[in-house]
């Protein structure tokens, strides 16, 4: 899958504040995910693992005990449905958009993500983006509730 993301987003995860990744749609299963930044980057610069989906309206129970939680998932259920645990982050080598056009005719930024399994685009990635630095890894034990729907 390639992801994309608003700079200050991806701050967030790289910082790894943001463990959680929610969208209106979102795969059942396990993805690796290849991160496409948006102005001013314009490049894909990280991986990311999200597994788990969770529907964020299960969170309202769970919390119920935290009225500012609650809040929180109200405000964040007008624009998303799902969540998924960031299990992992990793930075890598950042590919410029030139770069990705010019070495892959008919490159599309997504806009929201699209999946890249058996294609060229996929080929490129693995050939090409390198770790750099450490993995971060995030547990899923036991959620704060100050950690749901803050990002």
């Amino acid at each position: 899958m390639l992801l994309s993301f608003k700079a200050d987003v991806f701050e967030r995860v790289k910082s790894g504040e943001k463990i959680y990744e929610h969208r209106r749609v979102f795969p059942d299963e396990s993805v690796k995910a290849y991160l496409y930044i948006s102005t001013p980057v314009k490049a894909i610069v990280g991986i990311m693992r999200l597994d788990n989906r969770v529907q964020i309206e299960s969170w309202k129970k769970k919390y119920s005990y935290d009225e500012a939680t609650l809040s929180r998932i109200d405000n964040y259920l007008s624009k998303h449905t799902v969540a998924m645990e960031i299990t992992e982050f990793q930075m890598a080598n950042a590919i410029p958009l030139e770069k990705l056009r010019n070495d892959l005719p008919g490159f599309v930024v997504p806009q929201m993500y699209y999946y890249i399994e058996n294609t060229e685009l996929l080929k490129y990635l693995e050939k090409n983006l390198d770790p750099v630095g450490e993995p971060i890894k995030h547990s899923f034990d036991n959620i704060p509730p100050e950690l749901i729907c803050t990002h």
